[in-house]
């Protein structure tokens, strides 16, 4: 029977040098084809969006990244701020500060109506697509991709905004668990206060990512890699001891209703011949990009 504590254990125990190196490869790979000149990345003060930065610098120089920072002024705590500033200087890159209130609320109050309030997590999404929408602007201007810094865990649980957060042209962090992020983060030498610091997007007041999933990453990535790295059955997965059955639940579920994410928008097929996103299917880079 799997046992949750051994697949926590296996979870962080990962070649942190080969996944380095992976990543620094396939970005210089991945902007040298595309001839793309800069990486425009959000810099939150989190521990994704700070280990993909560095891997970033790392991978093509500091004066190729640009650093944008996009505080709300209700949902973005100061200490955040500062965390992203200094480690922007640290690598010699002067970061980029675009403050987003003003915006997100002129969308509310454009769309808003008397009899019907916008809530909390629907202006949460707003404000991750007006970031989105700043760092696309910056990026189309200066020949610029966007990077997204999502992990696996994220991705796999449909944590992200659609068109938000998960708009990218590309996302380095994207096959690493959240507990490997934190494990790579402090290998790379970040401070500390990074590395520890909770997880959250930041959408609303007191906004904690663990909070609203139900469990703590460690545990959410345990299940989840006995489910995709170990392929165990939905039996075996629901059987892990050491947790409670109601969260490996609510985790798989989230897994399955949240595919629509992670897939082109659907089309109906209706031609004899291909069809985008489910028969025809070009590779990201070719000879005639």
């Amino acid at each position: 029977m799997l046992d949750i504590n051994e697949l926590k254990d296996r979870v962080k125990k990962f070649n942190k040098d080969f996944a380095i190196e992976r990543i620094i490869e396939a970005i210089r790979q991945y902007f040298k084809k595309t001839g793309m000149e800069k990486a425009f990345i959000g810099l939150s003060g989190g521990i994704d969006s700070s280990v993909t930065f560095v891997l970033l610098t790392e991978a093509l120089g500091n004066n190729k990244v640009e650093a944008i920072l996009m505080p709300h002024k209700e949902m973005t705590p100061r200490n955040d701020m500062e965390d992203a500033y200094n480690l922007a200087r640290k690598y010699g890159v002067e970061p980029i500060k675009v403050e987003i209130s003003e915006i997100t609320d002129t969308i509310k109050a454009s769309i808003q109506k008397d009899d019907k309030l916008i809530d909390k997590v629907t202006y949460g999404n707003i404000i991750a697509r007006s970031r989105m929408i700043i760092l696309y602007a910056l990026a189309n201007q200066m020949n610029g991709l966007v990077v997204g810094s999502s992990d696996k865990s994220e991705l796999l649980l449909g944590y992200f905004t659609k068109y938000g957060d998960g708009g990218a042209d590309i996302l380095p962090i994207g096959d690493l668990y959240k507990t490997q992020v934190r494990v790579l983060g402090a290998y790379l030498g970040l401070p500390e206060n990074i590395v520890e610091k909770p997880s959250s997007p930041r959408l609303w007041p007191n906004h904690k990512a663990e909070d609203e999933l139900g469990a703590s990453y460690e545990v959410i990535d345990a299940i989840l890699y006995a489910l995709i790295e170990l392929r165990r059955s939905f039996d075996d997965v629901l059987k892990i001891k050491g947790v409670d059955r109601d969260v490996v639940e609510n985790i798989l579920r989230r897994v399955f209703a949240s595919e629509h994410k992670r897939r082109v928008p659907f089309i109906p097929k209706l031609s004899p011949g291909m069809t985008i996103g489910i028969d025809w299917r070009i590779p990201r880079i070719s000879k005639f990009i």
